[in-house]
């Protein structure tokens, strides 16, 4: 783009008023920052103390020059406040352009890397040791607090030498992949060097946690495990929409790559290279030689002993396994049954909706013998996918009925912070097959701690989670655990019996009493556990199980009876471009819709071409269930003007039914 200065007396001469407004969006620009930035207040007021003492500016030929606003505060003065600014997150820099027409495409580039914070002014990710979940938290607590306080160089950080990369992204690109099915990862490498033909550890933090999203789970396990090691086949020069072989390609910190040749990376995954294994086994003994040194070189093997035990835990940690949080995908709202047109083509359906889940995660597949189940986050995500179903494999599907996921949850009033209990023990006594069956089990339900500060309202609308079971400390003294080994990641070290009463009360939970909708935002809490049988007998387990799903079914029937559950249905954020005219037809349907309108945003008359083809911006809160097929039904109430986009709010109460 071309920038004309306003010091230039033609542009002044010829279009005065141009001149006089960008004079003017200056000055308000600076007053702006002023607010926020310190350093560009003390020149703010500097100048205007100059401009109170001046001459008038209108009596001269010059309006910037004898302006000490816009003359003393130079525009490189002007970017460093920006760039202050928005690292500290107190303003947000606005550009216009149209990409389309390719207008204002480069000052945002240029934005991109003036104001926008690099590697260095950022602190090092949060890593994940492996092993003991207790330590590797107390460790990653300590890393970030040396990197924020002593500005230590940290495993991550851009200037560490040992190689650490993220897999962002997973495509498949028929003819580049060196995998057999064309997988290319798209990385960034946030320390060391990532080379073409390097060995490297891929750790997913999906197969850590067992696939439920519990970070802390199965670390025992992960302690020993040894991880899928896979050799870079080669890079891929990105160029805009061209990507050539790389043969000798590298990738330093800081930069993004396309890697070929990785079996089995998925997006989320962590890279390490093998290479350091070796290195951490070799310090023990450089820090031998280093105390052999002779007397005369003791100080100096003092200070090099220090640095090689500091890069000797650093070794180490790498050595044992670190990895990023991954990659949290949120939880499928829609539900659509997919048949393939004939039973050949049911092997390609499967092979092709496991590349499509591969790339993206936030798509779930179910197949079972009779039906193929994908879910996704709302009707667009899963028309995507049904197209690129028939673009890029030629897989022509028929379709059921989409089917909306809901959620059940209890109503708990203000004064129960506790949550409610079942009145008193709930006895199960029973005889199946000729086995008897005998338990007693007292719980509670209340909000998980998560949750526990927010209104309990029915106009509450929050992400679900699947139920929690905790135990008290008496529960476990009937089992003999002590209560600190009662967390789950220690779960599969538990007796028999105890993992059989947590089942029951887990079970349980995923089958609601207002339909066939699992149970979300709660945590049971058993209280006392007795029973007649002795732990040593056969049915002892299946009468824990037994006896705890029996008492959750108990509260939850007595809730019902009470009216305090209520079903959970996913909510959508609905931005509708409409025309002026049509918005009251709109506003109506979504009325008719359980929408709750939250802002309409009207264009003045006059505003478009002759008057004509002026649109307004509607926004709504409307549930998933009622906008299913809602783009046939505007196109309809509007002469096919009007556009929407549904974005995932949340799940709330379901009402207005």
């Amino acid at each position: 783009p071309s920038v004309v200065s306003l010091h230039s007396i033609n542009i002044r001469e010829s279009n005065p008023s141009l001149v006089e407004s960008a004079m003017e969006a200056r000055r308000e620009l600076i007053s702006n920052l002023a607010d926020v930035d310190e350093v560009m207040e003390d020149l703010y007021l500097h100048a205007e103390m100059e401009e109170e003492g001046a001459a008038d500016p209108a009596a001269t030929n010059s309006m910037y020059q004898s302006c000490p606003v816009l003359s003393n505060i130079s525009t490189r003065q002007i970017q460093s406040s920006l760039r202050r600014t928005t690292l500290s997150r107190k303003v947000m820099p606005t550009l216009c352009g149209a990409a389309l027409r390719g207008v204002g495409v480069e000052p945002v580039l240029d934005c991109v890397a003036e104001y926008l914070p690099c590697p260095l002014d950022r602190l090092p990710p949060q890593l994940q040791l492996l092993g003991n979940s207790q330590h590797g938290k107390k460790q990653q607590q300590k890393q970030r607090e040396e990197a924020k306080n002593n500005n230590s160089i940290t495993l991550g950080h851009p200037l560490h030498p040992s190689t650490l990369a993220y897999v962002f992204k997973v495509l498949h690109m028929k003819g580049r992949g060196g995998s057999g099915d064309g997988r290319v990862a798209f990385a960034r490498v946030y320390s060391g060097t990532l080379k073409a033909r390097d060995s490297v550890r891929v750790i997913s933090p999906t197969s850590l946690n067992g696939g439920n999203g519990d970070s802390d789970n199965a670390n025992d396990k992960n302690k020993k495990r040894k991880f899928p090691v896979s050799k870079i086949g080669g890079m891929l020069e990105l160029s805009g929409g061209r990507f050539d072989n790389l043969p000798e390609g590298s990738c330093k910190s800081g930069d993004v790559c396309a890697l070929v040749g990785l079996k089995g990376v998925v997006t989320g995954d962590t890279l390490l290279l093998t290479s350091a294994a070796a290195a951490s086994e070799n310090t023990p003994n450089d820090n031998k030689d280093t105390k052999d040194k002779s007397a005369k070189n003791k100080r100096a093997a003092k200070g090099n002993k220090k640095k090689s035990n500091n890069n000797s835990v650093h070794q180490k940690q790498y050595a044992n396994g670190v990895h990023l949080a991954g990659l949290a995908s949120p939880r499928p709202v829609l539900t659509l049954r997919v048949e393939s047109s004939s039973s050949a083509e049911q092997s390609r359906l499967s092979a092709a909706l496991a590349l499509l889940t591969v790339e993206d995660p936030s798509l779930v597949v179910e197949e079972t013998p009779t039906a193929t189940l994908i879910s996704g986050l709302g009707e667009l995500h899963v028309e995507i996918v049904l197209d690129r179903l028939r673009r890029e494999h030629g897989l022509e599907v028929r379709t059921g009925a989409p089917r909306v996921t809901y959620r059940e949850t209890v109503v708990l009033e203000d004064f129960e912070e506790e949550g409610v209990e079942t009145d008193g023990m709930v006895e199960y006594d029973r005889a199946v097959g000729g086995v008897k069956l005998q338990g007693a089990v007292r719980l509670r339900l209340s909000r998980p701690r998560a949750v526990s500060g927010d209104p309990p309202g029915h106009e509450l609308c929050i992400s679900p989670e699947d139920p929690i079971v905790t135990l008290s400390p008496e529960a476990c003294e009937y089992f003999n655990l002590d209560p600190k080994n009662a967390s789950e990641d220690s779960e599969h070290k538990h007796p028999p019996a105890l993992r059989a009463l947590l089942s029951g009360a887990r079970g349980s939970l995923k089958r609601g009493r207002l339909g066939p909708h699992p149970l979300a935002n709660l945590e049971c809490h058993i209280l006392e556990v007795e029973s007649g049988l002795a732990p040593s007998d056969a049915s002892f387990a299946g009468a824990m199980r037994a006896a705890a799903a029996n008492a959750v079914t108990s509260l939850l029937e007595s809730l019902v009876n009470e009216g305090r559950m209520v079903v959970l249905e996913p909510k959508m954020n609905v931005e509708i471009s409409v025309p002026t005219e049509k918005v009251g037809d709109v506003l109506s349907d979504l009325t008719g819709r359980r929408g709750t309108v939250d802002d309409v945003a009207m264009t003045e008359e006059g505003g478009g071409i002759g008057g004509s083809h002026v649109k307004s911006m509607v926004r709504a809160e409307v549930p998933l269930i009622e906008i299913l097929g809602y783009a046939n039904s505007l196109r309809s109430l509007t002469g096919g003007e009007g556009a929407f986009s549904a974005e995932y709010k949340g799940h709330a109460p379901q009402d207005g039914l």
